[in-house]
């Protein structure tokens, strides 16, 4: 049994709930795949911008069904301070952490999500599945 963790935008909690049981893909949402790879996008978004996760605020808890199924919106100012991350350092952390050119590839699109969800001032949201 494995663990499905996408990062999705959209416009209201609402439409985060939509994709409770099925996920953002199949309510055609805008997402990213992060499944074994991302575990917290405060964490991501501190080492990226350089600050500390602590500035950021918490999630919000939307959805819990308690068993396999959650929902949650990332903080703002987590979503702010990924978005703001430029190109050249995505490089440079890319090789700080030796990643490969396929995760430098999803660690772009994740920011890229960011950008969309601040400039649409919509909710970052993270769907995960057991």
């Amino acid at each position: 049994m494995g663990v499905l963790v996408d990062y999705f935008t959209a416009d209201s909690e609402q439409t985060a709930l939509l994709s409770l049981l099925r996920g953002p893909g199949a309510v055609d949402l805008p997402y990213v795949d992060c499944k074994g790879w991302v575990d917290g996008l405060d964490a991501l978004a501190a080492e990226l911008s350089g600050r500390d996760s602590s500035e950021f605020g918490d999630s919000e808890v939307l959805a819990d069904d308690g068993e396999s199924v959650s929902v949650d919106r990332a903080a703002p100012e987590t979503v702010a301070a990924l978005a703001a991350v430029d190109d050249a350092r995505l490089h440079e952390y890319a090789e700080e952490e030796l990643l490969e050119e396929f995760e430098l590839e999803r660690l772009t699109a994740l920011r890229d999500l960011a950008r969309e969800a601040v400039r649409l001032k919509q909710g970052m949201y993270r769907w995960v599945c057991v």
